[in-house]
């Protein structure tokens, strides 16, 4: 008999066919212990109803994986005409940064960045070279590869710059990502250096990103 999908496997496949829509700007599959897809969560650009983009994920899993979903399972937030980023964050979503490993190897650096949510782990990382110029950048990816693996999805979000500043009589990392949404998004973030600059840039990534993730990973 033939055996089911696995489930990293059907959220794959569903995600890619959902991003495919017209309108969708980014998605999020949730799939059960049976196999089964339990949520749908699509951000949709403006000129997309979300009645419209609900009909279309629901048509298109059907025709493209024989996957049957519900109107119901299918959650939808659409940016307004002229908004760049979604609204209001809901607070359940946020990613907490709980691990990093930094790893010498000869001239290159490998970081590895640990993320959790919901008592689940996310790691992803990130190797360059071993500068001063590069290593709070290599931080800068590491996080984004961590907050999509988070998301199942791959490449979504790009580090532009990762830099220290001063900030009164402390420091501060200030960065800037660029998320691909319908249009060339860019998203800033900052976070007060504590102890050790390289924990503030993994802070100010999780402040860029925020929105975005935040309505992807709802639950």
């Amino acid at each position: 008999m033939e055996q089911p999908p696995a489930r990293g496997s059907l959220a794959r496949e569903a995600e890619t066919v959902i991003r495919r829509l017209q309108g969708v700007t980014a998605t999020r599959v949730e799939v059960e212990q049976n196999g089964r897809i339990d949520q749908v969560h699509v951000l949709g650009s403006p000129d997309r109803t979300a009645r419209v983009l609900v009909a279309d994920v629901i048509a298109a899993l059907a025709a493209e994986l024989g996957v049957s979903v519900e109107p119901r399972q299918v959650r939808v937030a659409v940016l307004r005409p002229g908004e760049t980023q979604p609204g209001p964050a809901p607070a359940r979503a946020r990613l907490k940064f709980v691990g990093m490993t930094v790893t010498t190897l000869r001239h290159s650096l490998e970081v590895k960045v640990q993320l959790e949510h919901d008592g689940l782990t996310y790691e992803g990382g990130a190797t360059g070279p071993n500068d001063a110029t590069h290593r709070l950048e290599l931080v800068g990816e590491a996080s984004l590869r961590a907050i999509e693996t988070y998301l199942r999805t791959e490449r979504i979000f790009y580090l532009r710059i990762a830099m220290l500043v001063p900030l009164a009589t402390n420091q501060a990392v200030l960065v800037l990502v660029t998320w691909a949404g319908p249009e060339e998004e860019l998203l800033t973030g900052s976070a007060v250096v504590k102890d050790d600059p390289r924990e503030a840039v993994v802070r100010a990534v999780l402040d860029a990103t925020n929105r975005p993730v935040s309505w992807l990973g709802a639950r």
